[in-house]
């Protein structure tokens, strides 16, 4: 079967079926371009179950609790959102609890029922909606990234207070594992076969598929001459529509949203009637003063370098797409691919910030409050990340002359 790579066009002719625990990557930016099609349909329905099980429990129960001079606050899983709508953050409430309970829910009730037959058992033009609402879905899960922003609010506040975890706390945990687990064994190449087998395209006229004028579909990868998907019926094009400007305008939206992230409070802590607010640069310095280094690294990292980062490779990325790159053209695909992946751990202090101020309530003693600097910063990550959804990294590989003849279709 020829199979086009999504990010650099290169037509792969890969011999089926591929032998066990077998991937095959593209010969030109070695991209990854299929898996082993083995059949783990009981291992990811087994996880998905265990993992439903376990966040329905880790909703519950006590999730943590803050002690302080004999005053204690516990709170539930969704309290991380619910308190944000306390203090006039009701979208940043909305996408933490969306974020971290609805959709990996809705994902993993998706997943049982369609590794144990029932893209087979339904209409196809249902299968095909509900494959690619899951695979839009996957983008916007973040319980991996919540577990870890809780684990740092714990260093924050640990010298301040004494700290306990509920059975809730390791049960989400749990569920993280079995989650990011069951997701490893999914293979929607295989998935999409079940709706349709892939549908082989001869003859070919060069190596890249818009050397043929071939369509490589974004979402079940299918090519195809033909302006809708033979296999999904998804719209598609030679490259996607004005990519570059899309990309640019998220990007530029992303940027002007860097400033008051940075220099607006993200949080306001009262002790005792004082009001001090805390920035992200604030933040990492109270940590590394404190001794944290490891921690304060981290947050550094995600918050003030990796979204600064990916600014600068978006927007090279951008300009670059103009100019024929040649050997260098697999260097920017590879950035690419690592800014596409990183994108949504910039959202850690987001929800440290949500797990402090639904934890820290203890009247007069001491309150964390939500700053606008966190709305902010979260708004910049979403755009970030939909300005890395909309680049089409194929037009790295492209000559000026293509780039001029796609970009504006």
């Amino acid at each position: 079967m020829h199979i086009a790579c999504s990010h650099c066009d290169y037509i792969a002719s890969i011999e089926e079926p591929l032998s066990a625990n077998h991937v095959a990557h593209c010969p030109q930016c070695h991209s990854v371009l299929l898996k082993s099609s083995d059949n783990n349909d009981t291992q990811v329905v087994a996880l998905s179950i265990s993992a439903v099980v376990l966040l329905l429990s880790s909703v519950f129960y006590p999730f943590l609790s803050f002690s302080s001079n004999g005053l204690t606050q516990t709170i539930t899983l969704p309290d991380a959102g619910r308190m944000l709508f306390n203090y006039d953050s009701a979208a940043l409430g909305v996408f933490i609890d969306l974020s971290i309970i609805a959709l990996p829910l809705l994902m993993l009730l998706l997943l049982i029922p369609m590794h144990m037959g029932l893209l087979n058992a339904i209409p196809k033009s249902w299968g095909r909606r509900i494959l690619k609402f899951t695979q839009a879905l996957e983008l916007w899960v973040m319980s991996e990234i919540f577990l870890v922003g809780v684990l740092i609010s714990m260093v924050k506040i640990m010298s301040l207070a004494d700290v306990s975890f509920g059975h809730s706390f390791w049960a989400y945990v749990g569920f993280v594992i079995c989650y990011s687990w069951a997701f490893c064994k999914v293979n929607h190449a295989r998935l999409w076969q079940q709706i349709m087998p892939y549908q082989h395209i001869e003859p070919l006229q060069g190596p890249r598929a818009i050397d043929s004028q071939l369509r490589a579909c974004h979402i079940c990868h299918q090519l195809s001459s033909d302006k809708r998907c033979p296999r999904c019926h998804t719209r598609t094009s030679i490259r996607h529509n004005q990519s570059v400007q899309k990309a640019a305008a998220w990007l530029a939206t992303s940027v002007l949203l860097y400033i008051p992230a940075n220099v607006l409070p993200i949080m306001y802590t009262i002790s005792l009637g004082d009001k001090e607010p805390s920035t992200l640069i604030g933040g990492v310095i109270l940590l590394w003063q404190a001794g944290s280094y490891p921690i304060a690294s981290i947050i550094f990292l995600a918050s003030v370098v990796v979204p600064f980062a990916k600014a600068l490779v978006l927007g090279t990325l951008c300009v670059m797409v103009y100019q024929r790159l040649g050997p260098r053209s697999k260097v920017y695909t590879r950035l690419y691919q690592v800014t596409e992946f990183i994108g949504k751990w910039s959202m850690i202090d987001v929800f440290v910030v949500a797990i402090l101020v639904a934890l820290v309530q203890l009247g007069n003693l001491m309150t964390v409050e939500p700053g606008l600097g966190a709305l902010c910063f979260g708004a910049m990550v979403v755009c970030q990340m939909l300005a890395a959804h909309a680049f089409d990294p194929r037009l790295i590989w492209d000559s000026p002359e293509q780039v001029k003849r796609v970009v504006n279709d």
